[in-house]
């Protein structure tokens, strides 16, 4: 099978197109980032790959399994956030915080449109893979800045 059986697979055209950001955004902080990029990436895969496994149990208006995934994600993006003095850190919780109220969003008006929910679901996690590809890109800077405070004292 070729990519294009692959991506069609998947979904529509702006599936195939977020899925291959994410990745590539998941393989540069692979490859660039620190030790705690890498974890949230982490999170984040796994998040995305049991999702994939339990998005078509649905519960009134909304995925109940994917919320308490996304709830568990933000709970980890917390931990992380915590242990880590990294600004992008906290921002990627944030960002998992909003995309777990859009359940409830959507579980507590029923008369919302079901795209826009899982719009909003999307617009959140791509939030998300952003904050960790800042974390790519603060990483040299925080590495020298780590070594200049270290000289300090």
């Amino acid at each position: 099978m070729d990519i294009a059986g692959l991506l069609a697979l998947i979904g529509s055209p702006v599936q195939q197109v977020f899925l291959l950001a994410t990745l590539a955004v998941m393989a540069i902080g692979l490859v660039f980032g620190d030790r705690s990029v890498r974890i949230g990436i982490g999170l984040v895969l796994a998040n995305f790959v049991l999702t994939a496994f339990v998005d078509h149990w649905v519960w009134l208006t909304i995925r109940a399994a994917v919320a308490v995934l996304d709830g568990g994600l933000f709970g980890l993006l917390v931990i992380l956030a915590w242990r880590s003095r990294r600004w992008w850190a906290h921002a990627a919780a944030a960002f998992a915080l909003l995309g777990f109220f859009a359940h409830f969003i959507a579980l507590f008006d029923q008369s919302i449109w079901w795209r826009a929910y899982v719009g909003l679901r999307w617009i959140f996690s791509a939030a998300v893979v952003l904050a960790l590809l800042a974390g790519v890109a603060e990483t040299p800077f925080a590495r020298s800045y780590e070594r200049w405070a270290a000289r300090q004292g």
